[in-house]
Protein backbone atom coordinates (compact mmCIF):
# COMPACT_ATOMS: atom_id res chain seq x y z
CA UNK A 1 0.00 0.00 0.00
CA UNK A 2 1.23 3.41 -0.87
CA UNK A 3 0.99 6.19 1.70
CA UNK A 4 1.63 8.97 -0.73
CA UNK A 5 -1.87 8.98 -2.21
CA UNK A 6 -4.29 11.91 -1.71
CA UNK A 7 -6.55 9.79 0.53
CA UNK A 8 -3.69 8.74 2.83
CA UNK A 9 -2.36 12.27 3.00
CA UNK A 10 -5.76 13.47 4.24
CA UNK A 11 -6.30 10.60 6.67
CA UNK A 12 -2.88 10.50 8.44
CA UNK A 13 -2.92 14.14 9.70
CA UNK A 14 -6.47 13.67 11.05
CA UNK A 15 -5.52 10.48 12.86
CA UNK A 16 -2.54 12.21 14.41
CA UNK A 17 -4.77 15.06 15.64
CA UNK A 18 -7.49 12.72 16.92
CA UNK A 19 -5.12 10.70 19.13
CA UNK A 20 -2.86 13.51 20.23
CA UNK A 21 -2.07 13.42 23.99
CA UNK A 22 -2.39 17.22 24.28
CA UNK A 23 -5.90 18.43 23.39
CA UNK A 24 -6.40 21.81 21.79
CA UNK A 25 -9.07 24.44 22.20
CA UNK A 26 -11.86 24.27 24.82
CA UNK A 27 -11.00 20.71 25.95
CA UNK A 28 -7.53 21.76 26.98
CA UNK A 29 -8.87 24.80 28.85
CA UNK A 30 -11.43 22.69 30.76
CA UNK A 31 -8.63 20.38 31.94
CA UNK A 32 -6.33 23.24 33.02
CA UNK A 33 -8.97 25.46 34.70
CA UNK A 34 -9.13 23.50 38.03
CA UNK A 35 -5.35 23.64 38.29
CA UNK A 36 -5.39 27.40 37.81
CA UNK A 37 -8.08 27.86 40.49
CA UNK A 38 -6.32 25.80 43.20
CA UNK A 39 -3.87 28.50 44.30
CA UNK A 40 -6.69 31.03 44.41
CA UNK A 41 -8.80 28.79 46.69
CA UNK A 42 -5.92 28.18 49.10
CA UNK A 43 -4.84 31.80 49.19
CA UNK A 44 -8.35 32.86 50.27
CA UNK A 45 -8.51 30.34 53.12
CA UNK A 46 -5.03 31.31 54.35
CA UNK A 47 -5.89 34.97 54.47
CA UNK A 48 -8.82 34.31 56.84
CA UNK A 49 -6.59 32.69 59.46
CA UNK A 50 -3.93 35.34 58.99
CA UNK A 51 -6.37 38.15 59.82
CA UNK A 52 -7.75 36.48 62.98
CA UNK A 53 -4.94 36.31 65.55
CA UNK A 54 -5.24 33.75 68.33
CA UNK A 55 -5.79 35.19 71.80
CA UNK A 56 -3.17 34.12 74.35
CA UNK A 57 -4.24 31.36 76.74
CA UNK A 58 -4.66 31.86 80.47
CA UNK A 59 -1.44 29.88 80.90
CA UNK A 60 0.55 32.23 78.66
CA UNK A 61 -0.63 35.31 80.56
CA UNK A 62 -0.56 33.87 84.11
CA UNK A 63 1.33 35.91 86.72
CA UNK A 64 1.63 35.76 90.48
CA UNK A 65 3.45 38.30 92.63
CA UNK A 66 7.22 38.06 92.40
CA UNK A 67 7.19 34.56 90.87
CA UNK A 68 9.38 34.18 87.81
CA UNK A 69 7.54 33.70 84.50
CA UNK A 70 8.89 30.24 83.69
CA UNK A 71 7.59 27.14 81.97
CA UNK A 72 7.75 23.43 82.62
CA UNK A 73 5.59 21.13 80.46
CA UNK A 74 3.25 24.05 79.79
CA UNK A 75 3.64 27.85 79.60
CA UNK A 76 4.28 29.43 83.00
CA UNK A 77 3.64 26.19 84.85
CA UNK A 78 6.59 26.93 87.13
CA UNK A 79 4.98 30.29 87.86
CA UNK A 80 1.89 28.44 89.13
CA UNK A 81 4.08 26.08 91.19
CA UNK A 82 5.78 29.12 92.74
CA UNK A 83 2.37 30.69 93.46
CA UNK A 84 1.10 27.55 95.20
CA UNK A 85 4.30 27.22 97.24
CA UNK A 86 4.04 30.89 98.22
CA UNK A 87 0.43 30.43 99.30
CA UNK A 88 1.28 27.22 101.19
CA UNK A 89 3.99 29.08 103.13
CA UNK A 90 1.22 31.07 104.84
CA UNK A 91 -0.59 27.88 105.89
CA UNK A 92 2.16 25.40 106.74
CA UNK A 93 3.29 26.31 110.28
CA UNK A 94 3.75 23.25 112.50
CA UNK A 95 5.15 22.17 115.83
CA UNK A 96 4.86 18.41 115.34
CA UNK A 97 4.36 15.92 112.50
CA UNK A 98 0.66 15.41 113.34
CA UNK A 99 -0.01 19.06 112.42
CA UNK A 100 0.80 18.37 108.76
CA UNK A 101 -1.61 16.99 106.14
CA UNK A 102 -1.59 16.84 102.36
CA UNK A 103 -3.81 19.42 100.69
CA UNK A 104 -6.29 18.26 98.07
CA UNK A 105 -6.64 20.47 95.00
CA UNK A 106 -7.99 19.78 91.54
CA UNK A 107 -4.86 20.27 89.43
CA UNK A 108 -6.89 20.44 86.15
CA UNK A 109 -4.42 21.30 83.36
CA UNK A 110 -1.34 21.30 85.60
CA UNK A 111 0.44 18.89 87.87
CA UNK A 112 1.39 21.70 90.28
CA UNK A 113 0.04 21.22 93.77
CA UNK A 114 -0.56 17.51 93.32
CA UNK A 115 2.92 16.17 92.57
CA UNK A 116 4.39 16.50 95.04
CA UNK A 117 1.37 17.35 97.15
CA UNK A 118 1.57 20.48 99.24
CA UNK A 119 1.51 19.84 102.99
CA UNK A 120 -0.17 22.39 105.23
CA UNK A 121 -1.31 22.70 108.81
CA UNK A 122 -4.34 20.51 109.50
CA UNK A 123 -6.31 23.43 110.99
CA UNK A 124 -5.63 25.69 107.99
CA UNK A 125 -6.13 23.10 105.25
CA UNK A 126 -9.56 24.31 104.03
CA UNK A 127 -8.44 27.95 103.76
CA UNK A 128 -5.30 26.94 101.84
CA UNK A 129 -7.25 24.68 99.46
CA UNK A 130 -9.72 27.48 98.64
CA UNK A 131 -6.96 30.02 97.91
CA UNK A 132 -4.82 27.54 95.97
CA UNK A 133 -7.78 26.34 93.91
CA UNK A 134 -8.54 29.94 92.88
CA UNK A 135 -5.02 30.24 91.45
CA UNK A 136 -5.26 26.88 89.66
CA UNK A 137 -8.65 27.87 88.22
CA UNK A 138 -7.18 31.19 87.02
CA UNK A 139 -4.22 29.40 85.40
CA UNK A 140 -6.40 26.73 83.74
CA UNK A 141 -9.29 29.03 82.71
CA UNK A 142 -8.60 28.63 78.96
CA UNK A 143 -5.50 26.45 78.66
CA UNK A 144 -3.44 25.85 75.54
CA UNK A 145 -1.67 22.85 77.07
CA UNK A 146 -2.17 20.04 79.59
CA UNK A 147 0.71 18.92 81.78
CA UNK A 148 2.08 15.44 81.12
CA UNK A 149 1.02 14.31 84.58
CA UNK A 150 4.27 12.40 85.03
CA UNK A 151 5.57 12.49 88.56
CA UNK A 152 8.96 11.00 89.33
CA UNK A 153 8.15 10.36 92.97
CA UNK A 154 5.19 8.17 93.76
CA UNK A 155 5.24 7.88 97.58
CA UNK A 156 5.16 10.95 99.85
CA UNK A 157 5.11 11.48 103.60
CA UNK A 158 4.42 14.58 105.65
CA UNK A 159 7.27 16.11 107.57
CA UNK A 160 7.46 18.97 110.09
CA UNK A 161 10.86 20.49 109.49
CA UNK A 162 12.02 23.89 110.74
CA UNK A 163 8.47 24.50 112.01
CA UNK A 164 7.09 24.13 108.46
CA UNK A 165 5.04 21.32 106.92
CA UNK A 166 6.69 19.82 103.89
CA UNK A 167 7.00 16.45 102.21
CA UNK A 168 9.65 13.81 101.99
CA UNK A 169 9.96 10.74 99.86
CA UNK A 170 8.40 7.75 101.58
CA UNK A 171 10.60 4.69 101.86
CA UNK A 172 9.76 2.07 99.27
CA UNK A 173 9.68 -1.52 100.46
CA UNK A 174 11.62 -3.83 98.19
CA UNK A 175 11.48 -7.62 98.56
CA UNK A 176 14.63 -9.02 100.13
CA UNK A 177 15.91 -5.61 101.21
CA UNK A 178 15.15 -6.01 104.93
Amino acid sequence: MKFDTPTCRRWIPRAANRYSPVPDGPTRMVRILPLLLLPLMFSCSASKSATQPRAPSSQETYEYGACQKARDDCPRERTLACALTTIASRYNACSKLEDCVAANVDAQCSISGSCPPLYVNREMKAAFEAEAQKEIDKYCENPSCKSSGLCGITMFEAQCSDSRCTWKRAPVWEPGRF
